[in-house]
C-alpha cells in the first residue's frame, strides 16, 4: 500500500504525518509532498523536536513538490486542507477515488487540519499532537480496510 500526505510546503503537517504513519504501518510505503513545496526550505527544528518527543528520528527530509506521478502511484492520498483537495480534484479528476481530506477519512468531518508552522511552544506541540492523533486513527482505519 502506498500512502501520500499533502500539505502546503511539505515541512510540517505532511512530513509529521508521513513519519508517524511510517512508524504505525511499517509495511506501507508512505511519502509526503507539498502543493507549493520548495526544496530550498528546511524542516524547522520544532518539527524534528516534536517527532523526537514521539520517539521518531526521521531521515533528512527535503521538501518535495507534488507531481502527477506521485498521484498516480499512491493508493491513498490525504490532503490537510479542503482547498488542496479541491485543487487536486479539479486538476486530476482521474484520481478522485483515492483523494481524501484527512479528517473526513478518519472521522467523517470535513475540516482542515490546522497548520501549526507559525505556532510556537506549547501551542505548536498541542497542534502537532492533534495531528498525530488523527494519523494514528488513520492507520487504524487503513489496517481495518486491508483485512
Amino acid at each position: 500500500m502506498k500512502v501520500l500526505f499533502i500539505c502546503y510546503a511539505n515541512v510540517c503537517r505532511s512530513f509529521i504525518a508521513q513519519e508517524i504513519l511510517r512508524r504505525e504501518m511499517p509495511e506501507a510505503e508512505v511519502f509526503s509532498r507539498g502543493v507549493y513545496a520548495d526544496p530550498s526550505f528546511s524542516v524547522p527544528s520544532k518539527v524534528t523536536n516534536f517527532l523526537a518527543s514521539q520517539s521518531i528520528t526521521p531521515k533528512p527530509h527535503t521538501p518535495t513538490p507534488l507531481t502527477p506521478a506521485d498521484l498516480e502511484t499512491a493508493d491513498y492520498i490525504f490532503c490537510m486542507e479542503q482547498a488542496h483537495l479541491e485543487k487536486l480534484a479539479d486538476q486530476y479528476a482521474q484520481h478522485w477515488d483515492k483523494l481524501w481530506l484527512l479528517t473526513e477519512f478518519v472521522n467523517e468531518k470535513s475540516v482542515d487540519v490546522p497548520d501549526p508552522i507559525a505556532l510556537t511552544g506549547a501551542d505548536f506541540v498541542q497542534s502537532a499532537q492533534e495531528l498525530a492523533v488523527l494519523v494514528r486513527a488513520c492507520a487504524r482505519k487503513l489496517k481495518g480496510e486491508n483485512k
